[in-house]
C-alpha cells in the first residue's frame, strides 16, 4: 500500500473558476489543498468557501493562504490572517496551513485548532543553514504536522533535507512533510517512503503547479505506485 499521501492543489482565481471546478478530475487525490490566496482578496475567499467545501466534501481538505512573504499571492495583516483562519475553521477543514515564522505570534490565538494545523515554513531562495533548528522550533509547538519547503541550490541541499527528515521521523514520529523545490529537488517529492515525509504535492497538470518542481498527478501516481507498492 502506498505510504505517501498525494495532495492536489485547487487554484481558482475568481468565483467563475470556483463554480467551474470539476470534482471528478480530482478523484485520485488523497487530500485537496485549497490555495485560497490565488483569489487575491479575503472577502472573495469567504464568499468562495461554502462552494469549495461543498464541492470537495468527500475529501480531506487542507486550507492554505500562502502569503506574499512566503511566495504566495496574498498580502495580509497579522490580524486579518488570524481572523481569516478562524472564519475558515467554521467550515471544519481537515487541516489548516499556518506560516510559522511569518505569523508565529498568531499561534496562541489558534490553540483550539492545534490538532488541524500544518505548521509551515517556505523559503523560495535557499536552504537555510539553521534548517534543523527551525524544524525543531516548529515541532515543539505541538501541532498536527510540520511542513518545510526550501529551494535546492546544490545537490547537498537535497541530501541534507532527506537526512534531516529521516532523523526527525525516527526521533519524533510521522508528523513531518519536507520538500526541496526546483528541478534538483524533485527527488524529495517521491522519497517519502524512505524518509518518512508524509505528503507530496502534485497538480493535475504540470503547468498548473503551485510551486517549482512539482510533478503532475498522473506521473506522481506512477512513480509512487512503483516505489511504494
Amino acid at each position: 500500500m502506498r505510504k505517501t499521501k498525494i495532495v492536489v492543489p485547487v487554484l481558482p482565481t475568481n468565483m467563475a473558476e470556483v463554480q467551474a471546478l470539476d470534482v471528478e478530475k480530482y478523484s485520485e487525490a488523497d487530500i485537496i489543498e485549497w490555495r485560497a490566496d490565488f483569489l487575491g482578496d479575503t472577502a472573495v475567499i469567504l464568499e468562495a468557501a461554502p462552494l469549495i467545501f461543498e464541492k470537495f466534501k468527500e475529501f480531506p481538505l487542507l486550507f492554505t493562504v500562502r502569503t506574499a512573504h512566503e511566495g504566495g499571492k496574498l498580502s495580509i495583516s497579522k490580524k486579518d490572517y488570524v481572523a481569516l483562519l478562524q472564519e475558515i475553521a467554521k467550515f471544519d477543514p481537515a487541516y489548516i496551513d499556518l506560516e510559522y515564522f511569518s505569523y508565529r505570534k498568531a499561534l496562541p490565538q489558534l490553540l483550539d485548532l492545534k490538532e488541524k494545523i500544518v505548521l509551515s515554513y517556505h523559503n523560495f531562495s535557499e536552504s537555510p543553514t539553521d534548517l534543523t533548528g527551525r524544524i525543531m522550533k516548529m515541532h515543539k509547538e505541538g501541532t498536527a504536522f510540520v511542513k518545510v519547503a526550501i529551494m535546492a541550490q546544490r545537490e547537498c541541499d537535497v541530501l541534507d533535507l532527506l537526512q534531516i527528515t529521516r532523523d526527525f521521523t525516527v526521533e519524533f514520529g510521522q508528523k513531518f512533510i519536507s520538500i526541496a523545490m526546483g528541478e534538483m529537488g524533485k527527488l524529495t517529492r517521491v522519497s517519502g517512503g524512505l524518509t518518512g515525509s508524509l505528503w507530496t504535492f502534485a497538480p493535475l497538470e504540470e503547468e498548473a503547479g503551485s510551486a517549482p518542481g512539482q510533478i503532475a498527478l498522473p506521473q506522481m501516481l506512477d512513480i509512487l505506485n512503483a516505489l511504494e507498492e
